[in-house]
C-alpha cells in the first residue's frame, strides 16, 4: 500500500491555522509588553514614591452638601469622575496588583473641595484653598493626601 500524499488542499488549511496562531501570539505578547511599558512611563511621570503628606480632611455627604463652595470643574479619568472647585490637575496611571493592572493617580494644584465618584461609591474631601493634593485609587478606593509633585 502506498503512502498517502499530502496535497495543497490538505496542507493549506493547516498552514493558515499555524500562521494565525503565530500572528495572534505575536500581537498578544507585543500588546502586553507595550502596556507594561506605558504603565511604567506613566508611573515615572507621576513619581508616586515621593508623594507623602497627611490625609485630606474627609467629609460626609451632609457636610459636603452644607459647604458654601461647590465643585465647578468635572472630568472623567479611567471611569472615575472627579469634581473640584479650583486649580489644575494632571492624571496618570500607576501599577496596581502586578502584571498589567493599573490604578489612576491624579494630582491637583489647589482644588479646595473634591468629590470622587467610582463604581464603589462617592468620596468627599476638603483640602482647602491653595493646598496641593494627590488622589490615588489603588484597589479602587480613593485615598487623598495633602501633597503633590504636579506644577502647571
Amino acid at each position: 500500500m502506498a503512502a498517502k500524499r499530502w496535497g495543497l488542499a490538505k496542507t493549506f488549511p493547516l498552514m493558515m491555522i499555524a500562521a494565525l496562531v503565530v500572528g495572534f501570539t505575536v500581537v498578544g505578547v507585543t500588546s502586553y509588553q507595550n502596556r507594561l511599558e506605558k504603565i511604567a512611563e506613566s508611573e515615572a511621570a507621576a513619581n508616586p514614591a515621593t508623594i507623602a503628606g497627611p490625609p485630606c480632611p474627609v467629609l460626609t455627604l451632609a457636610e459636603f452638601d452644607a459647604l458654601p463652595v461647590k465643585p465647578k470643574k468635572t472630568f472623567i479619568f479611567n471611569e472615575v469622575t472627579f469634581d473640584r472647585r479650583f486649580g489644575h490637575v494632571a492624571c496618570n496611571v500607576v501599577g496596581d496588583g502586578g502584571g498589567t493592572g493599573f490604578a489612576p493617580i491624579c494630582q491637583f494644584t489647589a482644588p479646595a473641595v473634591l468629590r470622587v465618584t467610582t463604581k464603589r461609591g462617592v468620596s468627599y474631601f476638603k483640602p482647602g484653598v491653595g493646598n496641593p493634593v494627590t488622589v490615588t485609587l489603588a484597589g479602587g478606593t480613593p485615598r487623598c493626601v495633602m501633597a503633590a509633585n504636579f506644577k502647571p
